[in-house]
């Protein structure tokens, strides 16, 4: 059996839910973006259907004759066939907005097979934190359509929970459930010393719920500091008493309980005694692959980072450094564990992120994906020549080896060692500039030491230094190599993945300058410790221009946001003063003598460096590293 689908079809829903009636019009939309006005237009139709009998977010698919039905247990059903429809027969990819996914319109496409119905997905509640996204929150606002954007995507990765500052409404009126702040329970406002007696609490927590009972959510409980219920007896009756005033007004809606800090150490003690429909949530260690280990008969949730706001180690702006295999590991062995119910991953502003969240939609569907083949099938319907022809094998082999080999030359850090995110590169540095200039080097710069141990500023420096330069090998390499393997293919390439091998590059650069200034300080070597210093200075601030930049549709999207790199730019210009008054005072002028026109009164730091700089340029002097 085969059903012709064409501009002419009309889709009609059984029920008016706003997530329907939302998802009806975005299927609308998708016809006209892929199909032809003209050609084939068969006076057939599309019925949606309500069929409560079905499993919750299932669907069926139905063809007879003319007529496609789609029969739905519910809105998401509905939502989720619809999206299905458009991906399978139209070729709409989930992130087809975001990739900038051109369509070459056909004048029809096909639904082929009698009946067919929807997979279950493998995790019950499955979703996106969007709540920390600056970039996203600016450029979002700016083009009136990022936020729906953002949420149609989350829907075509089969996902039902968002956590979200902006639009809210919106993302309910889509079909999604709202995750409230893990750490404001009940979404209720801090509460000040003074209520804590039971009755005020309790008038708190029941003012919250009303206020926010209107809108499908999934509900965080626990207490705003677990140091004010030290003993796990009265955290535990918190937990229960906000159970059982959520149950009397919504008896179906998630309860979740967020473990960390002394919660969770209580928790994994067992000496939390919880009601028995809350849902703990981990968050797993950097090297937990089976995240918790919950045992059999416990509902648990997970939630993830892709986008680390950690300040020493995060990674805001840039993929995962370590790739996405940990972290699907870490998935994959969740769910041998028993972590079934709740899957949260928090994804920053989203575009850094896409490959990953594309496997991570695959295993909260099916545990068992065969990641790499799913990874080779992101890139060939991402990725196309520019005449939007399919890539050739070979040259979605080169895209390939370019994002594991991403994950093989990050900088490595730690005990055990561990990939480290951008924010590391300049984060360090300051640190350890801080400490040069006030001279505090006979001792351990307090805030390395999570990351470079308990040791004197030489060593934390020593090893540090290791570590870049190695990685800084790896990605003088890498970034020509991406961009020989991007020859064939479109500019998306270079924006969505060669611009953050440029900005870890960059930054790599600098750091790697940093210490080698460090070193020829020591040597009284301080011309040359004052231009590198410069040169430094310089690469900071190439990575920070980096993110100025973008094209078409993502013109401005880094704007709004001032990379970290950018204030590592004044740090290393400040330590240029130290090996000048070393080595051009008292009168500074000795460097500038023999540059022309540098006149007689003594040039800024940074202007007497580019002076320098140009006097090296014009008498054919290299600028690479030495």
């Amino acid at each position: 059996m085969e059903f012709i689908l064409s501009r002419a079809t009309t889709v009609e829903a059984q029920w008016a839910g706003a997530p329907v009636q939302r998802a009806v019009a975005r299927f609308r939309r998708d016809l006209e973006m892929t199909l032809c006005p003209t050609g084939m237009t068969p006076g057939n139709r599309m019925m949606i259907c309500l069929a409560p009998a079905l499993p919750a977010e299932s669907y069926t698919l139905d063809v007879s004759g003319d007529l496609l039905t789609l029969c739905a247990a519910d809105d998401l059903g509905a939502v989720y066939g619809l999206l299905d429809l458009s991906r399978d027969a139209l070729g709409v990819n989930p992130f087809w907005f975001w990739n900038e996914q051109r369509f070459e319109p056909k004048p029809f496409a096909t639904v082929t097979g009698q009946r067919s119905a929807s997979p279950a997905a493998a995790v019950t509640l499955r979703g996106w934190d969007l709540s920390h996204a600056p970039l996203l929150d600016a450029w979002a606002n700016e083009s009136n359509q990022g936020w729906e954007m953002a949420f149609e995507a989350l829907l075509r990765c089969r996902g039902n929970v968002v956590r979200t500052d902006r639009c809210a409404d919106l993302a309910a009126a889509m079909g999604l459930r709202l995750m409230q702040d893990p750490r404001r329970p009940l979404g209720a406002a801090p509460q000040p010393a003074a209520v804590q007696d039971i009755p005020a609490r309790r008038a708190v927590w029941e003012d919250a719920i009303r206020r926010q009972k209107a809108l499908p959510r999934v509900w965080s409980l626990g207490c705003l500091d677990a140091g004010r219920h030290p003993d796990a007896e009265s955290y535990s009756a918190a937990v229960r008493e906000q159970s059982t005033l959520v149950r009397a007004s919504l008896p179906g809606a998630p309860l979740t309980l967020f473990l960390e800090g002394s919660a969770a150490a209580m928790y994994h003690e067992g000496r939390l005694d919880l009601p028995a429909d809350v849902v703990p949530v981990l968050t797993p260690r950097p090297t937990d692959s089976e995240a918790g280990g919950p045992g059999p008969g416990i509902r648990h949730g997970l939630w993830v980072e892709l986008c680390s706001r950690d300040p020493m180690t995060g990674n805001p702006v840039t993929p995962l450094p370590d790739g996405d295999d940990p972290l699907c590991e870490t998935l994959k062995g969740a769910w041998r564990s028993g972590v079934r119910t709740l899957w949260m991953a928090d994804v920053g502003d989203l575009r850094p992120y896409l490959e990953t969240l594309d496997l991570v939609s695959a295993l909260w569907c099916r545990p068992d994906t065969d990641t790499e083949a799913r990874r080779t099938a992101y890139l060939r319907s991402t990725f196309r020549a520019p005449d939007n022809w399919a890539l050739t094998d070979t040259s979605l082999d080169d895209l390939s080896v370019c994002m594991r080999a991403w994950a093989q030359s990050t900088v490595r850090c730690g005990y055990p060692p561990r990939a480290m995110g951008e924010n590391f590169l300049s984060r360090a540095v300051r640190a350890l500039a801080g400490a040069w200039l006030c001279g505090r080097v006979d001792e351990p710069v307090p805030a390395l030491v999570p990351v470079l141990g308990q040791h004197p500023f030489a060593q934390q420096l020593s090893a540090f230094r290791a570590a870049c330069e190695e990685a800084l090998t790896s990605f003088e390499t890498l970034l020509p190599g991406c961009s020989y393997a991007g020859r064939a293919t479109t500019r998306l390439w270079k924006d969505a993945y060669v611009i953050y091998v440029k900005y870890y590059l960059y930054a790599l650069r600098g750091a790697v300058r940093f210490c080698r200034a460090r070193e020829q300080y020591l040597g009284r070597d301080y011309r040359a410790c004052f231009a590198t210093l410069g040169q430094g200075a310089d690469d900071f601030a190439a990575a920070a221009a980096l993110m100025q930049g973008g094209s078409g549709l993502w013109t401005g999207f880094y704007a709004s946001a001032v990379p970290d790199c950018a204030r590592t730019v004044p740090v290393m210009v400040s330590l240029m003063a130290l090996p000048r008054a070393a080595g051009d005072g008292p009168d500074y002028t000795g460097w500038q003598g023999a540059l022309p026109g540098a006149g007689d009164a003594p040039m800024a730091d940074f202007a007497l460096y580019r002076a320098m700089l140009r006097a090296r340029e014009e008498a054919g002097e290299p600028q690479s590293m030495q």
